[in-house]
C-alpha cells in the first residue's frame, strides 16, 4: 500500500509541476512572429475547374514552385508545374511565373490576401474573381491518383 501511495504522490507532483509550468508560460508569452507565407500549402480548385488540386511552395528568398494535378477514375489526367517569384506588398500577393512545365513561360497574377494564419490562408484572385483557400502542409509529393487526392 505504501508503494502505491508513493507512486500516486509522485504522479500528482509531476502533474502539478506540469500545470504550473503551462500556466506561467501562458501568463508571460514571448514575442510572436507574424504568420508567414513561406512554406508548403495545399489547395483544391481553381477558376474553371473545382477538381484541380495543387501544392504551392513559397521560399523565403522570394521564389515559388507549384504543382497542379487532376485525377479522374484513378488516373492522372492533368499535371502542370510552375516556378518563378512571389512577393507581398500592401496585402496583395503577386506571383510572377517564369517557367511552366520546365519551359520558359510567363504570367503575372495578383491576389488580395483575405486571411493568413500559421495554418491557412485565403487569397482572392482579382481577375477572374476566385477565392483560393490553402492549408499549410509538410513538404510532400502527391500520391498516385489511384490512392486519392
Amino acid at each position: 500500500m505504501g508503494k502505491i501511495k508513493t507512486k500516486l504522490s509522485v504522479i500528482a507532483a509531476l502533474v502539478f509541476l506540469f500545470v504550473a509550468a503551462e500556466g506561467s508560460a501562458a501568463a508571460a508569452p514571448g514575442p510572436s512572429a507574424a504568420p508567414s507565407l513561406v512554406g508548403f500549402w495545399y489547395g483544391i480548385g481553381e477558376p474553371g475547374d473545382p477538381e484541380v488540386f495543387y501544392i504551392d511552395a513559397f521560399s523565403a528568398d522570394g521564389k515559388f514552385n507549384a504543382e497542379y494535378r487532376k485525377c479522374e477514375k484513378g488516373k492522372l489526367i492533368y499535371q502542370q508545374t510552375q516556378s518563378g517569384t512571389w512577393k507581398i506588398a500592401d496585402g496583395v500577393l503577386t506571383i510572377n511565373s517564369t517557367e511552366i512545365n520546365g519551359m520558359p513561360g510567363k504570367f503575372d497574377h495578383s491576389y488580395d490576401i483575405e486571411m493568413l494564419s500559421a495554418t491557412e490562408f485565403h487569397a482572392r484572385l482579382q481577375d477572374p474573381d476566385f477565392l483560393f483557400v490553402e492549408r499549410r502542409v509538410p513538404k510532400f509529393e502527391f500520391p498516385d491518383c489511384y490512392l486519392g487526392v
